[in-house]
């Protein structure tokens, strides 16, 4: 009886017995047969002077670069899609276009769509919906008959795209051989076949099968390939069991795992006798031998102790009949003990990453689609896409956020200091005098502990701008102090009052030879665009203008008052001091000179 694959993802297995006691619920997820294998040991072809090279040595030579391949793209950069594959509305209704793209699938084999790809979404529904006609082979998707009454309703569809290779440009083999057939498969004078490397379906059936090469037997006279072309598979999958395989989640992640201890050990816990010093000797004996022998089998299960004196340890805990209750109560704190070095044990051991399991399925989504009366009306790239993250895509995601002007910055600094002339260099930020420009320099950020966290808010807060920020969060009545630069200084303080600033220090930069005409006009540009009302200000002053503020953080506020309090109290001593002494001076008058 074939049996249906349960997921679109990879459904990963359970590390062993990693919990200290697994839940009954824990038992190894695995299923019906793999997409592809898992780690192999290889054998590359050795050539040397005089040897009779064949065809398996030849192919040998390909299979083990081709599998070296894909054991660095599964496991050292991972599967999804690397970039582009959008599904885009198409003309004809029904149909989307899948657009150029790269992705690496989870068998390690590269998916290369390399022009436009029209797919008709309706048709492989229908196909998917149809009954099957014949027995489908092992690890097919579920079919099922729509609803007779499901007209005008709407149903939601992922689009998948497979690794595929195809056989092209047929030969017919030099043989010795008569043949009795002569080129009956169709092979031409050229040699060329069916050599299409975009291949795509109509339905959802996806192989089962990993990806081989090995040529089978070929009667004399019969055509040959000469070549392989990879290509790929278009097919769709029900949102639902996309979703549901979202929802399940990956048990072999961190979280997975380290939850999977923790239950281990509430498990043993929870099972460990009530003790008390109202319980019987008795009672508390037959009980504590019982749970010591479920807890030394436990541990003697598990795979992945690392303490090597655990077991050891358990054993030389000995019960003896007819003790104090005192006793017990003591040997119980003892395993318990052990229990929570088993946790410990666990939770290090949980930290070091497992290779990936074999993929159940070589699929990958690239977006769901909603369909109604024959038209896809919506496509959704999201949450079922899954994207390979890149150092390309980072710094595509990071650019908004300031990666891109940082870059240019630093490439204007490296060319400045590099290709500039000898004045050019003097009067840079490196070793020129504004390296410590006010323009360029805020305390926010860098006092507080969570200084990373405070960074990241800034280049977000910075860009977005206070519009945006109240948007997204309108609890944080953000202010745009942008506006406000090259205003009067009585103007500013009474716009701020207005909305909502009670504490900000007006602190003038006449004298300071940094604040010079470029700092001043360029001032604007690194004034925060996104400040909370209620954060204390500083405001930079050149005349009677505005030039600049910074966000003074709340750690700093305390310490300047607290030094401002400790100044105030050091100057009443020292008025106490003087008062003193002139006190004692006029009590005690100092004798005449000579006397």
């Amino acid at each position: 009886m074939p049996t249906a694959k349960q997921s679109i993802y990879t459904v990963p297995t359970n590390r062993g017995n990693i919990g200290i006691a697994a839940p009954a619920n824990s038992a190894t997820t695995a299923c019906c047969c793999a997409s592809c294998a898992g780690l192999q040991c290889l054998d590359r072809t050795r050539f040397f002077a005089g040897q009779l090279l064949s065809e398996a040595d030849l192919n040998n030579e390909q299979s083990y670069w081709l599998a070296k391949s894909r054991l660095h793209n599964r496991y050292l950069n991972g599967w999804g899609v690397v970039c582009g594959m959008q599904v885009v509305c198409a003309e004809c209704a029904g149909w989307v276009t899948v657009q150029s793209g790269y992705a690496i699938d989870p068998c390690g084999n590269d998916v290369i769509v390399c022009a436009n790809q029209n797919f008709n979404v309706v048709q492989a529904i229908q196909a998917c919906c149809a009954p099957a006609q014949q027995q489908t082979a092992n690890c097919s998707p579920l079919r099922y008959n729509p609803s007779p009454t499901c007209k005008d309703s709407t149903q939601e569809w992922c689009i998948t795209i497979q690794y595929q290779e195809q056989a092209s440009r047929l030969v017919t083999p030099l043989t010795s051989t008569t043949s009795q057939s002569t080129s009956t498969c169709g092979c031409s004078a050229n040699g060329n076949g069916s050599s299409s490397s975009l291949s795509t379906s109509s339905s959802c059936k996806s192989s089962s099968t990993a990806t081989q090469t090995a040529a089978a037997t070929v009667p004399a006279g019969a055509c040959e390939a000469t070549r392989i072309v990879e290509g790929f598979l278009l097919g769709v999958v029900p949102a639902a069991q996309v979703a549901a395989a979202l929802e399940a989640g990956n048990p072999n992640s961190l979280k997975a795992q380290v939850e999977l201890c923790l239950a281990g050990l509430a498990t043993l816990l929870e099972q460990a006798p009530p003790i008390t010093q109202s319980t019987s000797a008795q009672s508390a004996y037959q009980s504590l031998c019982n749970y010591l022998a479920l807890v030394t089998q436990v541990l003697t299960n598990a795979t992945n102790i690392t303490i090597c004196t655990l077991l050891s340890d358990l054993s030389t805990i000995q019960i003896a009949a007819g003790q104090d209750v005192s006793v017990y109560i003591g040997i119980l704190a003892q395993i318990v003990k052990l229990l929570v070095d088993a946790f410990l044990n666990c939770v290090c051991y949980t930290l070091i990453p497992p290779c990936p399991a074999q993929p159940c399925d070589s699929r990958i989504v690239l977006a769901c689609v909603t369909v109604q009366n024959g038209t896809v009306t919506k496509i959704c790239h999201y949450p079922g896409r899954k994207q390979l993250i890149t150092l390309q895509t980072l710094g595509y995601w990071l650019g908004p956020l300031g990666l891109d002007a940082l870059r240019a910055g630093v490439a204007d600094l490296f060319a400045l200091l590099c290709c500039g002339d000898k004045e050019e260099r003097s009067q840079g930020p490196i070793v020129g005098s504004n390296i410590y420009n006010n323009a360029m320099m805020t305390t926010a950020g860098v006092t507080s502990g969570a200084a990373l966290n405070r960074i990241a808010t800034h280049y977000v807060a910075q860009n977005l701008g206070a519009t945006a920020v109240n948007a997204i969060s309108p609890g944080a009545r953000a202010v745009d102090l942008r506006p406000l630069v090259n205003m009067q200084t009585e103007t500013v303080q009474e716009r701020l009052k207005e909305q909502g600033f009670k504490s900000f220090t007006v602190q003038s930069v006449d004298d300071d030879p940094a604040w010079d005409a470029d700092a001043v006009t360029e001032s604007a540009q690194y004034t925060p665009a996104a400040v909370s009302a209620g954060q204390p200000l500083t405001i930079y002053t050149k005349g009677n203008v505005a030039v600049g503020f910074d966000v003074v953080d709340p750690i700093t506020v305390k310490i300047v008052d607290l030094q401002n309090q400790i100044n105030a109290l050091q100057g009443q001593m020292n008025q106490a001091q003087r008062t003193t002494g002139q006190v004692d001076e006029a009590q005690n008058p100092a004798p005449p000179a000579g006397q």
